[in-house]
């Protein structure tokens, strides 16, 4: 629950109160225009699937390539920030690498994680 931050959580369910095929569209733009930068900070967008349901919401595979030192970190988010989807996407994706550092399941390390937006956000992380 601490993976979304309270405003990053109402930002996710305002944008996808009435959303429309064109602003799923618009999520595609953003988040397609900023994917060289979420692999700058150490992730690589391993596939997007949509939902069309009630209520619909867009799944986002990353796999994970590393930790980036928190300078890296601040340099990066300071580029993502006049877009609000984005910068949510990358803030949870440091969140929740940050919190599967700390997951210790024998040699098992981090390797993907998936954000889910939509009415109900959530994020879920993958180990092998």
């Amino acid at each position: 629950s601490e993976i979304f931050g309270d405003s990053d959580k109402a930002e996710i369910v305002n944008l996808f109160k009435g959303i429309s095929g064109d602003k799923v569209q618009e999520m595609f733009v953003n988040i397609d225009k900023f994917k060289t930068l979420f692999y700058e900070a150490g992730y690589d967008i391993g596939g997007i699937s949509v939902s069309l349901g009630l209520p619909p919401d867009i799944s986002i595979t990353f796999k994970f390539l590393g930790s980036v030192d928190e300078n890296k970190r601040k340099e990066i988010t300071a580029k993502v920030l006049e877009n609000k989807i984005a910068s949510i996407i990358l803030s949870s994706l440091f969140r929740a690498s940050d919190f599967a550092e700390n997951i210790r399941v024998g040699e098992m390390k981090l390797k993907s994680i998936n954000i889910k937006l939509g009415l109900i956000p959530s994020i879920s992380v993958s180990l092998s």
